[in-house]
């Protein structure tokens, strides 16, 4: 069976504190989502090396097909994830050549655009070439500390940076690519169901009645809308091998669940995403 489970972990004292709100978790998972995968976790970190080295241990344990780690991959000296993980994963940190190269390159890219004045690799800079042994890694090209792609076992661990725009260009280049790789060959399609004027629990039972006599559809609720004009968006979720068997495991559960709730109701198909068994 495909294990399509991804462990998303964010490093920051910050929002832990509540001074800055996550933006790299939503993005990553949206993304996640309409590849297939299920975000099984996101947990946020503190800065703290034990309890770092604590939830990738766990993370790793749990054997999912990604673990991405966001967060504390600069020169500052708590920047710890790329140590962190190597503890995690028993493996000893070594100096990359390749990403030395790719953060002298990013510190004269920053000179040349008159961002900062020195460009010699101190201690500190050189630091974020140190990496798990095994490690691969990938240039920065909007910032300097180049994300970690490292396999652990059956899972795939990738470090990205904390700030937003680096993470999401790092993401789309070298994480989506790994995971569509890897990912499966199966299709999902979804309805959308708006029911108006009724609360949850007034078509909770049949809901239920109805995802049992179709247990390879997966029925979610949103209530949306105002106290006044309440709205139930029901999303009925169908996944097959087969497009053709797929729809029609999709119009009989529709249909059902239209009959069930005795009200005209209109469906919205969206696209197909690639799912996993």
């Amino acid at each position: 069976m495909f294990d399509k489970s991804v462990i998303i972990l964010v490093v920051s004292r910050e929002i832990l504190e509540g001074t800055v709100v996550d933006r790299n978790a939503a993005f990553i998972a949206n993304r996640i989502d309409d590849l297939g995968y299920r975000v099984r976790t996101i947990q946020v970190v503190d800065r703290v090396e034990g309890e770092m080295v604590a939830a990738l241990k766990w993370a790793l344990d749990q054997k999912p097909m990604f673990v991405l780690m966001t967060g504390g991959l600069g020169p500052n000296w708590d920047d710890n994830t790329r140590s962190c993980l190597a503890k995690a994963a028993g493996l000893p940190l070594k100096e990359d050549k390749k990403a030395l190269e790719q953060i002298r390159s990013a510190y004269r890219r920053m000179n040349a655009k008159g961002l900062i004045e020195e460009v010699e690799l101190t201690e500190a800079r050189a630091g974020m070439a140190w990496v798990p042994e095994g490690s691969i890694c990938h240039e920065n090209t909007v910032g300097t500390a180049p994300s970690v792609q490292l396999k652990v076992g059956t899972t795939t661990v990738f470090l990205l940076p904390g700030v937003p725009a680096e993470m999401q260009r790092l993401f789309t280049m070298h994480v989506l690519p790994a995971m569509s790789a890897e990912g499966p060959t199966t299709v999902r399609r979804e309805r959308q169901i708006d029911y108006h004027g009724r609360d949850e629990s007034a078509i909770s039972r049949k809901l239920g009645e109805v995802a049992k006599r179709h247990p390879q559809a997966s029925f979610r609720t949103r209530v949306q809308g105002s106290e006044e004009a309440l709205t139930i968006r029901i999303t009925l979720v169908v996944e097959h091998s087969d497009p053709v068997t797929l729809d029609e495991l999709l119009e009989h559960a529709e249909s059902d669940l239209r009959a069930a709730l005795g009200v005209e109701v209109h469906s919205r198909p969206t696209d197909a995403s690639r799912l996993g068994d």
